[in-house]
């Protein structure tokens, strides 16, 4: 009897399932597509909304739905049924807008995107309680800030809750590192903090795991290359920006999210509102909980170097959140 009752106890808590939506709003995108795709099967999502206003979405939604899962998809396209993909989710993506490739000028890009992360955060604004937010489209120093006075604006603002992903940055010093250490990624960790840019990020090699023997020459060489990383993929794919390992790091972001709504600890690597570094906004690696942000990572005894780039990306961070309400004021 108490064998019987043993396995069925086990097996509740083995094959219980988590309720949890997710919207992934700009989901026809290619960002938003690969990410819809990896969601498809996350065990603790049931319900997948793809939202967007391209006219192919509902191709998307089609496409999704041939893929055995348990997970319901759904579908919506178009401004006026933003409000509804919304309803009821746990976890927002914003994925869309338009990505930068040469021939777009700055200005257009920025205020395509702008007006796609506005028209989201009003939406967002509206919801009770107030979900995960994540913001994947770019640039990201200067749309959170802007998500950051919509929702304001609209008396919805929890900075607990809102995020630009980031973790496609610790990806990549993670395998740049172990490329050139010849270990294997698995086992490494670079911390990178900052913001989200050529000009902000900062992979902290004297906080890596395992520790190595660096001189400010190789931590130098590190950052340059570790900074155009992006450039390179842009040039390798003839002009189109990074798209699968974007994907990928919302993945992680949205899996950690479901697991802190899940009461189990979690960390993201997110843009988040903090002014403990001399600037509105601050990246790093940040523990949540299922009420949203609780502490950022913080390092000591950085090298001279590492002080001196910080200090050069709060000055630039401090540029891009004046762009952004600058941008936001002529949407």
């Amino acid at each position: 009897m108490n064998k019987l009752l043993t396995k069925n106890i086990f097996q509740l808590f083995t094959t219980s399932k988590r309720h949890y939506q997710v919207t992934v709003a700009g989901g026809a995108s290619d960002v938003g597509q690969t990410l819809c795709l990896l969601l498809r099967s996350e065990p603790a999502i049931t319900k997948l909304v793809v939202h967007d206003t391209r006219a192919h979405t509902p191709g998307v939604v089609l496409d999704l739905s041939h893929i055995p899962s348990e997970v319901e998809v759904q579908g919506y396209t178009g401004d006026d049924t933003l409000e509804l993909a919304l309803k009821n989710a746990h976890v927002v993506i914003g994925a869309g807008g338009i990505i930068r490739k040469p021939g777009i000028p700055e200005k257009l890009w920025l205020s395509n995107n702008t007006a796609f992360i506005k028209t989201l955060s009003i939406q967002v604004a509206k919801m009770n309680p107030i979900p995960f937010f994540g913001i994947v489209t770019e640039p990201i120093n200067c749309l959170v800030p802007i998500a950051t006075e919509v929702l304001r604006n609209h008396g919805q603002y929890d900075p607990k809750k809102l995020f630009g992903v980031t973790g496609l940055d610790a990806l990549r010093a993670q395998t740049l590192f172990a490329d050139e250490n010849n270990i294997s990624p698995r086992n490494c960790i670079v911390p990178v903090i900052g913001g989200h840019s050529a000009k902000t990020l900062i992979p902290l090699l004297s906080q890596s795991h395992p520790a190595a023997d660096i001189d400010a020459k190789i931590s130098q060489d590190f950052t340059i290359k570790y900074r155009k990383l992006d450039e390179k993929i842009m040039n390798a794919k003839r002009g189109c920006s990074p798209v699968l390992s974007v994907a990928y790091s919302a993945l992680l972001f949205t899996r950690s999210v479901l697991n802190a709504l899940d009461g189990r600890r979690a960390r993201v690597h997110a843009f988040i509102e903090n002014n403990d570094f001399g600037t509105a906004y601050f990246g790093g690696l940040v523990d949540i909980n299922n009420e949203g942000v609780k502490d950022m990572q913080r390092y000591s005894s950085l090298t001279p170097y590492e002080c001196q780039l910080l200090e050069q990306s709060v000055n630039e961070l401090r540029k891009d959140v004046l762009k952004g309400k600058k941008v936001l004021e002529l949407a």
